[in-house]
């Protein structure tokens, strides 16, 4: 009953004419149209399907197996197909084995520019000592005192005689005129003072006016140069965050990624990157687009190096999260990984991720969680032109869950990745990076999935 829902679902029309066979299938997926023609020439068969050909006998197709076959080979196809989660997980494993690149060179970069910033610090020296002198015991000098010479003097007191002399009574007489001219003068006089009062108010109240106007203008200009403080104060953040922080660099690299149908999908990848001086804080920014313009990704990380007081690196954390859209089948997934470097010895590390898929072709959100433990190094050559990367990582998504109906998988497969970074300094601004990544599941559908990257780096 089940495969013949499946029949149905997928067979849009089946026709036969006399010995012609013709069955017409439609990916969900891509939404491509695959037409199945089976001529019976002599009694059998030739038929492809997607990547798989095969031969069937007339007396195969009578008893169902050339159905069955069918049905096989496209549930092969849709748990590999561009939609299916399997192509997300590889898709993770990829951008696992770039992050862990990554994350080996800002190692390498961090050590060598804390190994130079410790060199260049100046250890002032410290001033030397000096024995304090004891003065030599001295006896105070004697100081005489001589006592003041008091002359007395007598002062001999005069009496004076007083002459009394005769009063004069003089009599004055005032007229009535006088006394009115001098009240009109003090009333004029009064009249000037409030007259003067007044003006001197209006003055005061002009100068209080003026004062505060000249207040409100200070205060304006007072505000002007705060605001002219704080934008220099920004500009200088700025130009601080400039003088800690390397150019960018920007990356550019043409991919052919294989997939898991065995085919080969070119890509194109933009990148860009800035990292601290002392390369203990790195950003990046990756966007890939494929030929097809159907499928694309966009991803972003950061990566903080963790040092001690003696500037040796002790951990480093990194976090990306990435948007993808397969043929409108959308995912995020978020990762976080934690690596220790050992020095020559290498880095190894373990990381966590998450993935939720959704989109208009799938009945149900899913999501994913899983993990990855790795180790990677870097070799140089050829006088430090050559960089060599490596890495291993081994990559496990043991539950998948439906979003919403509480049903959960679990599943052993694992996926062994095996990348290689080859970088070659040709200028000192220009670098040109070939690699290779190898990844195999222990999933018997999944074959080897292989993919190369040519490209390149320049910073601004």
């Amino acid at each position: 009953m089940k495969k013949l829902l499946i029949i149905l679902f997928l067979l849009i029309g089946t026709s036969s004419f006399g010995q012609t066979f013709t069955q017409t299938f439609v990916d969900r997926c891509t939404g491509d149209v695959k037409v199945v023609n089976a001529t019976f020439v002599n009694g059998s068969a030739t038929v492809a399907f997607y990547n798989k050909v095969r031969t069937f006998t007339y007396a195969e197709f009578q008893s169902g197996v050339l159905q069955s076959w069918l049905l096989e080979t496209y549930n092969w196809w849709n748990a590999l197909s561009p939609c299916s989660t399997t192509t997300q997980q590889v898709q993770q494993a990829q951008q696992t084995a770039q992050a862990a690149q990554q994350a080996a060179s800002t190692a390498a970069s961090a050590a060598s520019a804390a190994s130079s910033a410790v060199a260049n610090i100046n250890i002032p020296s410290p001033p030397p000592v000096s024995t304090p002198s004891v003065p030599s015991s001295s006896t105070p000098p004697t100081t005489g005192g001589s006592t003041p010479s008091s002359s007395s003097s007598s002062s001999s007191s005069s009496s004076s005689s007083s002459s009394s002399e005769p009063k004069t009574e003089t009599k004055t007489e005032t007229k009535t005129e006088t006394k009115t001219e001098t009240k009109k003068e003090e009333t004029k006089t009064e009249e000037k003072k409030e007259e003067t009062k007044t003006e001197e108010k209006k003055e005061e109240k002009k100068e209080e006016t003026k004062e505060e106007e000249k207040k409100e203008e200070e205060k304006k200009d007072e505000e002007k140069k705060e605001e002219k403080k704080e934008e220099k104060k920004k500009e200088e953040k700025k130009e601080e965050k400039k003088k800690t922080m390397n150019p960018v660099q920007i990356k550019a690299d043409a991919m052919a990624m294989q997939n898991p149908m065995g085919g080969y999908n070119a890509a194109i990848s933009f990148g860009a990157s800035q990292s601290s001086i002392f390369g203990d804080v790195s950003y990046g920014a990756n966007l890939m687009v494929f030929d097809n313009l159907r499928q694309a990704t966009i991803s972003l990380n950061r990566s903080k190096v963790i040092m001690d007081d003696s500037y040796n690196v002790e951990w480093i954390e990194s976090i990306a999260t990435s948007y993808g859209n397969n043929f409108g089948t959308q995912s995020i997934s978020g990762s976080f990984m934690k690596l220790k470097p050992m020095g020559k010895k290498g880095t190894i590390g373990i990381g966590i991720n998450y993935s939720y898929t959704f989109g208009t072709l799938i009945d149900t959100p899913m999501g994913s969680a899983g993990y990855n433990i790795l180790y990677t190094n870097s070799y140089v050559f050829n006088g430090g032109k050559l960089l060599y990367s490596p890495a291993i990582i081994v990559a496990q998504t043991p539950i998948s869950f439906t979003v919403g109906k509480g049903q959960s998988t679990a599943t052993n497969d694992a996926m062994f990745i095996l990348a290689n970074s080859f970088t070659y300094r040709l200028t000192k601004r220009f670098t040109f990076n070939f690699g290779y990544t190898g990844i195999k599941s222990t999933n018997p559908l999944i074959p080897l999935i292989s993919s190369f990257t040519i490209g390149s780096k320049l910073p601004f």
